[in-house]
């Protein structure tokens, strides 16, 4: 299941130090979410699911959001938001990329404007 983990950059720091992602509640496309659109695109509705997560990132604190994309086993996910059930620990190895706000904008921004990067340019980010 790819789940989507919302941060802030300067906790990667401390995500490169360990090699686990803060243990947060993640974002996933869950049976309720494609339920509410069985015709959606699969591709649409991890877009939304990341958006979900850059929504929560910013409940984290101000600066720029990232969302940790990681492949991890099934987990449950009953609301039709795309929130799992419970918080989730994610080794680095589990994570294929991290998509980091372009800047630091207000409200609804950035969902078009993320860069992405794989999880090998981890250290990079982890600088600043």
């Amino acid at each position: 299941m790819r789940v989507y983990v919302p941060m802030l950059l300067p906790e990667l720091a401390d995500v490169a130090a360990t090699g686990r992602l803060p243990e947060r509640t993640p974002f996933a496309v869950t049976d309720a979410v494609r339920a509410l659109d069985p015709t959606a695109d699969e591709e649409d509705l991890e877009f939304e699911a990341m958006c979900q997560a850059l929504d929560a990132a910013r409940d984290l604190g101000a600066g720029r959001r990232v969302v940790a994309a990681a492949d991890v086993p099934d987990a449950p996910g009953t609301g039709d938001d795309g929130r799992l059930d419970a918080a989730v620990v994610v080794a680095v190895a589990d994570v294929v990329s991290f998509h980091v706000e372009e800047d630091a904008g207000g409200v609804g921004s950035g969902y078009d404007d993320l860069l992405w990067y794989d999880v090998t340019e981890l250290p990079d980010l982890a600088e600043g």
